[in-house]
C-alpha cells in the first residue's frame, strides 16, 4: 500500500518497467514535419488512458505514468553505429527541454518527414505514437494519431483536445467501417473480378458424390450444397461481401513506419533487425 497518489504512480511505472524484464528496447519510426535538434533528445512523461475500448484509442490523461524518450537520426548515422558498434545506441544523457511555443503541428511542412529514434521506458498500448502526437510530429501514415480532421486542428499536440471523446470516436468507426471501403462506382478492369467485385467461385471437380447434404437458410429454404449454381445463386441473393465491391488498400493502408529496431536483453545479449527501407531517408 502506497502512502500517496504519487509514491503510487512510481511504483506502478517501476513494475511495469520490470514487467518485460529489464529489457531495454529501440523503435524507429518517420514522422510528419521536421523533427527539431538533431543532437540532443526529448523526454515525453505523459500518462496515456485508454477511453475507447472497442477501438483502441488512447490519450494523454489519467495517472498512468509513462516515459519516452526521442532523437532525430539519419538512415546513414544509423548504418554507421550497426558498422561501428553492431548495435544502435540512443544517448539520452543530452536532454532538451520541451518548449510548446514552438515547433507547432499545424506550421510544419506535411511533405516533410524525420526519422526518430525512440526508446519507451514503460510499454503503455500505443505509447510511442501517442507521444509522438503529444509533440506534435506524429507518426506520417498514422491512420489513428495523424488525424487533424477528427482530433481537431492542432492534432491534439500538447494533450489539447479540441474534439471530446465521443467525436473521436464515433467519427473512427465510421472510417474504418465496411462501408468506408465499398467501391462500387467504380469500374473493375481484372478479368477475373465478376460483376461484384469478388472473383468468381471456382467449382470443385472433387467432390465426393454422396448424398447430397442439406443446409436450412434464413428464409427457411433448403438448398443442395453440393450443387454449385444452387450456392452460387444463394450467395448473389445474400452475401454483403460478395454483392459488393471493395477498393484495395494501398500501402499507408497496410503499413505504419514504425519499427521494432533492437531489443536488449542483458550486458551481452541484444537482438537487432535490419533497417527498414522506409528509412531510407537524410536530414
Amino acid at each position: 500500500m502506497a502512502k500517496s497518489a504519487a509514491k503510487a504512480r512510481a511504483i506502478d511505472f517501476n513494475a511495469d518497467r520490470s514487467s518485460s524484464q529489464g529489457v531495454d528496447k529501440l523503435y524507429l519510426c518517420r514522422v510528419r514535419g521536421e523533427f527539431p535538434y538533431h543532437q540532443g533528445v526529448f523526454r515525453v512523461d505523459q500518462p496515456i488512458e485508454t477511453f475507447s475500448f472497442q477501438l483502441g484509442l488512447t490519450k494523454i490523461g489519467g495517472n498512468k505514468q509513462c516515459q519516452t524518450f526521442f532523437r532525430r537520426v539519419t538512415y546513414e548515422e544509423l548504418q554507421e553505429q550497426l558498422q561501428q558498434h553492431g548495435k544502435f545506441i540512443l544517448d539520452c544523457e543530452n536532454e532538451i527541454p520541451i518548449d510548446q511555443s514552438l515547433h507547432k503541428y499545424a506550421d510544419q511542412d506535411a511533405n516533410q518527414t524525420s526519422l526518430v529514434l525512440c526508446r519507451p521506458l514503460s510499454g503503455r498500448m500505443h505509447q510511442i505514437r501517442v507521444h509522438l502526437q503529444y509533440l506534435g510530429f506524429p507518426i506520417v501514415n498514422d491512420l489513428l494519431y495523424n488525424a487533424p480532421d477528427i482530433w481537431g486542428p492542432s492534432n491534439a499536440q500538447y494533450g489539447q483536445y479540441e474534439n471530446s471523446n465521443e467525436f473521436v470516436i464515433e467519427t473512427f468507426i465510421k472510417r474504418h467501417s465496411c462501408e468506408y471501403w465499398l467501391l462500387n462506382d467504380v469500374d473493375n478492369e481484372d478479368d477475373n473480378i465478376n460483376g461484384n467485385g469478388k472473383r468468381p467461385i471456382e467449382s470443385n471437380e472433387d467432390n465426393d458424390h454422396d448424398d447430397a447434404k442439406r443446409v436450412k437458410t434464413e428464409e427457411v429454404k433448403t438448398i443442395d450444397v453440393n450443387d454449385d449454381q444452387a450456392v452460387k445463386n444463394y450467395i448473389k441473393e445474400h452475401c454483403f461481401e460478395c454483392l459488393n465491391r471493395f477498393r484495395e488498400p494501398s500501402a499507408d493502408d497496410l503499413v505504419m513506419f514504425l519499427h521494432a529496431l533492437q531489443y536488449k536483453i542483458s550486458e551481452t545479449t541484444t537482438f537487432t533487425s535490419p533497417l527498414p527501407e522506409w528509412a531510407q531517408i537524410s536530414l
